[in-house]
C-alpha cells in the first residue's frame, strides 16, 4: 500500500494514537469526548467473567 499510495494521502494509525493523529489527517476538529475505546483487557476480562459465571453448572 505504501508503494501505491502517496505518503500524504495514508493514515498509519493505531487506535492507541487517540482522536489527534486522525482528526489531523481529515483536517477536522478532534471532538470534546475520549476517544472510544473497545475490546480493551479490562472489558474483554469482565465480559468473559459474566460469560464464564453464566455459564457454570
Amino acid at each position: 500500500m505504501r508503494r501505491e499510495i502517496p505518503a500524504g494521502r495514508l493514515l498509519e494509525f493505531e487506535a492507541a494514537q487517540g482522536w489527534e493523529p486522525l482528526c489531523a489527517f481529515l483536517g477536522v476538529p478532534v471532538p470534546d469526548e475520549p476517544f472510544p475505546r473497545s475490546n480493551d483487557r479490562a472489558e474483554y476480562t469482565a465480559m468473559l467473567k459474566e460469560r464464564l459465571k453464566d455459564a457454570a453448572p
